[in-house]
């Protein structure tokens, strides 16, 4: 496991990048390779959160094979490329305020299949803005990132009312 706590977003999104203060183009992301939660462009990608501001739990998992969906705990599930450029991965926070290094990629460079599960969506969506001191947070997500042969984007499984609109485009 590479991180597993809560992080601070706002504007509903955090991203993926080499750069620990990277802030990902969001029309490159959106309309070059979406998949309704997750915008992805070259070798970072903008993950969306139900909530707008406040913290949610975040678990990434950067593995050397895939470590198979978890269908069971999330309500949404996606997945998509994503080909980082760097030889390191950072969850880097709203704006590159903050970040969190999640170590060498085990391959190295290149493409890799990034899955977004997310759980809560619509509780955080509904919720917008939590106070830091509200305690657990709404809304959870699971990033797993394993090196992999290109493929196209895929819906596992999507149940959150927000999920599906942010699907719809």
């Amino acid at each position: 496991m590479a991180f597993d706590g809560h992080v601070w977003i706002h504007d509903g999104q955090l991203y993926l990048s080499g750069d620990p203060h990277g802030g990902p183009d969001w029309d490159r992301c959106f309309t070059a390779n979406p998949v309704g939660i997750v915008g992805v462009y070259g070798g970072e990608a903008i993950l969306l959160t139900g909530l707008h501001t406040g913290h949610v739990g975040m678990r990434v998992d950067v593995a050397a094979a895939d470590p198979g969906a978890n269908l069971l705990d999330y309500e949404d599930v996606v997945e998509i490329d994503f080909a980082p450029t760097e030889d390191e991965l950072h969850l880097v926070e709203w704006a590159g305020e903050d970040s969190h290094p999640l170590g060498a990629l085990p391959a190295g460079p290149g493409n890799h299949r990034l899955r977004y599960h997310a759980r809560g969506m619509d509780a955080g969506h509904d919720l917008d803005t939590a106070d830091e001191h509200d305690g657990e947070p709404v809304d959870s997500y699971l990033v797993q990132v394993w090196p992999a042969r290109p493929s196209l984007p895929a819906t596992l499984k999507l149940t959150s009312a927000y999920a599906r609109s942010c699907q719809a485009g």
